[in-house]
This record gives C-alpha cells, sequence and structure tokens, in this order.
C-alpha cells in the first residue's frame, strides 16, 4: 500500500473517531440531564406524598386552622388529585368542627359582646378590628383562620363556613370541586333563607337552582354531586311550597305571590332555554296548573305539586 493510501486511510479513522466522539460527548450532558431530571421528579413526588400525609393527618388531629395554613402554604407541592382531596376532606373538617365553633360562640361572655358589636353582613376582619377584648378576639380569629364567617338569625350570632376562603385552591383542584367552590359561595356569601323567611328574589331562588342543575349534568360523578342533588331537591321544594314566614300562597287569600308569578313568567318566557332544562320543564307544567286555577291553591293544585315534589 502506498504511502498516500494509508495516510488517506488514517484521516478517514480519525475523522470517524472525532464524530464519534462528538456524539458520545453530545450525548453525555443529556444522560446527565435526564438523570438530574428525574431525580428532582422524584424529591419533588415525596415531598408532595410528605404533604399529602401530614396535611391529611392534621385534619384529624389538630385544630382546623392550623390544617387550612398548612394546606394552603403547601398545595402547591402535591398533585392535582392529592389536592382536591385535601381540599374535600378540609370541607369535612370544617362541617365536622362546625357545632364546637358554634358551642364556643353561644358561650356567655362571647355572646353577648358579640351582639352589641357584630353588624349584619360584615366581614369577621371588620368585627375583629373593633374588639379590644382579647378572649373574643382569639375566638374570633380561630374563627377566621378556620374558614368560617358570623350569621345571624332567630336572635343570635353563630359562624358559617366562608367559601371564599376555599376560592385560593381552584387552581390547584378538579375542576368538578372548582364549580361546586362557586356554588357554595353563592349560599354562603348570601343565604336564601333567614328565621324561615326568604331573603333573596325568587329569580335567584330559580338562577340558584339551574347552576344546581348543570354542576349534576355536568360532573354526575362528582365526589359532591351527591350534595348539590340535596340542594336542588330545596330548591324545589322552595319553588313548589315557598317558607313558613314567605308563602308562595298568601295566607289571607290562597293567591299565588305576585313576585313568584313575575319570576315564573320571566324564566319561562324562552322556550329554547326551557327545553334544555329539566327544572324548567317542572316549572314550566307547574306553571301552566296554577294558570289554569287562577294562581289559586285549589285542591288541585295541591294534589299536582303533592305529586310532582312529593315532601317525604
Amino acid at each position: 500500500m502506498s504511502k498516500s493510501k494509508k495516510s488517506a486511510i488514517a484521516a478517514i479513522l480519525a475523522l470517524i473517531l472525532s464524530i464519534q466522539t462528538g456524539v458520545i460527548a453530545n450525548a453525555a450532558p443529556a444522560s446527565v440531564s435526564q438523570a438530574g431530571s428525574t431525580a428532582v421528579s422524584s424529591k419533588a413526588t415525596a415531598f408532595g406524598n410528605a404533604v399529602y400525609n401530614k396535611a391529611s393527618k392534621l385534619l384529624k388531629e389538630s385544630d382546623v386552622a392550623y390544617a387550612k395554613s398548612y394546606i394552603t402554604k403547601h398545595i402547591r407541592s402535591v398533585t392535582t388529585y392529592q389536592a382536591t382531596m385535601l381540599v374535600l376532606k378540609l370541607e369535612n373538617a370544617m362541617n365536622d368542627a362546625l357545632p364546637a365553633k358554634t358551642d364556643k360562640v353561644y358561650e356567655i361572655g362571647i355572646q353577648d359582646k358579640l351582639m352589641n358589636l357584630y353588624k349584619f353582613g360584615e366581614p369577621i376582619n371588620t368585627t375583629i378590628n373593633k374588639t379590644k377584648d382579647d378572649t373574643l378576639r382569639k375566638v374570633l380569629i380561630n374563627l377566621r383562620d378556620s374558614g368560617y364567617r358570623l350569621y345571624t338569625t332567630e336572635g343570635v350570632i353563630f359562624p358559617i363556613i366562608d367559601y371564599t376562603t376555599l376560592k385560593p385552591y381552584k387552581p390547584y383542584i378538579n375542576k368538578d370541586i372548582q364549580a361546586y367552590i362557586d356554588i357554595m359561595i353563592v349560599e354562603s356569601e348570601k343565604p336564601a333563607v333567614s328565621d324561615a323567611a326568604l331573603v333573596i328574589p325568587w329569580s335567584e331562588v330559580i338562577e340558584r337552582g339551574l347552576a344546581q342543575e348543570a354542576f349534576i349534568t355536568t360532573y354526575p360523578k362528582s365526589n359532591r354531586a351527591a350534595d348539590v342533588k340535596l340542594k336542588l331537591r330545596f330548591t324545589e321544594l322552595s319553588l313548589f311550597y315557598g317558607y313558613n314566614n314567605t308563602p308562595l300562597f298568601k295566607y289571607e287569600d290562597n293567591l299565588l305571590d305576585p313576585e313568584v308569578r313575575q319570576a315564573f313568567d320571566n324564566v319561562l318566557k324562552d322556550s329554547d332555554t326551557v327545553s334544555k332544562s329539566a327544572l324548567l320543564k317542572k316549572l314550566k307544567s307547574w306553571s301552566e296548573v296554577l294558570e289554569s286555577n287562577k294562581d289559586k291553591l285549589t285542591q288541585e293544585v295541591e294534589q299536582y305539586r303533592a305529586k310532582a315534589v312529593p315532601l317525604d
């Protein structure tokens, strides 16, 4: 073999080796990067699992305020599923703790001071800022941090769940529970009934019923579907029977409240909208029966509603 051919072969071999070396060299950082990414991911997963387990334990063993604070601080570290479960567990804990929190507010020395201090509808922070009593202040701060607000009816003040405090969790949880929180915010911000009387317009009762119906239709298998079904049941009872202090039919003449008639007529005027809602279809039939009886509570009306929306 000539010297020139040997040199050419050597050059080709050198070029091949340099390309292979380059490929290997370029591949090495990718492998390191992938390994590092996996390690970071595993560490994040482990931390998220630890957060979930600790938060679940705190909700069982600690005061709601402390558990809620921990969840708020670390909810970004868990998966969407874990975050959703924690919010559901938190709501359960808030409901479970409510009787004890209510008893605390009912104590002599707390209730009477609140009576002189609290104004209906004001934020709990406003009430806190108005008091100089250390004991009352501690009770109110605990209620606030536990996710409650104050409400009053029938001459007493008591805590209810403030669902606006769950709103910051919405970006981290499943869409059905996001929608559920929205429904509950409306309920907690403006309860429909007080002192056995309706305190929102009849049209809003229907609007809330439609939102409840939409939730059940969109999320039939949601963890909170059964709860929303109960709310829809209450809405239907309201629209067929009224309330003790806000009757559907006036006590003096058994005639339908004109505001109810107006609410029915307004929501039922669009046939396309009615056709898409089981609730509105039921209301339309109810409205037609009422109209055929000149909007008066007759025996026929009694029998119809007893069958359409039974009390038991």
